[in-house]
């Protein structure tokens, strides 16, 4: 098939991590759009459950200790429309700048980091802080913390980088990203509090990579060398 082909054509080709990025996080989408369709019309939807929680981020330490894998599957991971739509526009768009003024390395880096960087704190916060052990059970998933370390990221880089927005005009990123910056500190409180404060985590790990890389210092040398080791194994 040719949409088969096209797909491995872009993992194919070198420099072009932020289409694959966008490519892994819409095939696992599709692949849990169609499993849940199919294990729910045979055996039921608890069993749907049961196959997402080994890809979702658990919130109980224990857990996650189970199943550490879940730390880096959780943010390939989509249900909702809207969630993957949001999350991938704004992968897309901030991630292009990115990638054009520091490259695909480091836009991996930034992706792969903010999302560590979301998932220990959405852990450790449910485990540590007594308001959120209401809440404990509760799995996350979602390249949210991820992205909004691109676009922390980004903003730091490029503050005054203007893009337009619709029925808005023309708007410079360091106030989009503050707007979803602060989205997610008033979300912070509530149901959802676990994964904004993994959002707000994924944005201090932006913020830091490029105050970092400014610095001199490349916080993602480390990553790149064992994607080196892994690959030439």
């Amino acid at each position: 098939m040719n949409i088969l082909e096209d797909i491995k054509q872009a993992f194919r080709e070198p420099n072009n991590t932020l289409k694959q990025l966008i490519l892994i996080n819409v095939i696992v989408f599709v692949v849990l759009i169609v499993m849940r369709l199919i294990v729910t019309y045979t055996v039921g939807p608890q069993v749907y459950g049961l196959l997402l929680s080994y890809i979702a981020l658990p919130s109980y330490l224990h857990s996650l200790l189970i199943k550490p894998w879940t730390l880096i599957t959780y943010f390939f991971t989509h249900e909702g429309f809207l969630h993957i739509i949001f999350n991938m526009l704004n992968l897309y768009w901030f991630g292009q700048l990115v990638r054009e003024y520091l490259g695909d390395k480091k836009l991996l880096s930034l992706y792969v980091y903010g999302g560590l960087v979301g998932g220990i704190l959405f852990v450790l916060m449910y485990n540590l802080i007594p308001y959120l052990s209401v809440y404990l059970g509760r799995p996350m998933i979602g390249a949210s913390a991820s992205v909004l370390a691109i676009v922390v990221g980004a903003a730091t880089l490029l503050p005054n980088f203007t893009f337009n927005l619709i029925l808005i005009g023309p708007v410079r990123i360091k106030y989009i990203a503050l707007f979803l910056v602060i989205l997610s500190i008033s979300g912070a409180v509530g149901d959802n509090a676990g994964g904004n404060i993994a959002h707000l985590g994924g944005a201090v790990l932006g913020w830091l990579f490029v105050k970092q890389l400014q610095n001199g210092r490349d916080m993602g040398r480390p990553l790149h060398a064992f994607l080196d080791f892994i690959t030439n194994l």
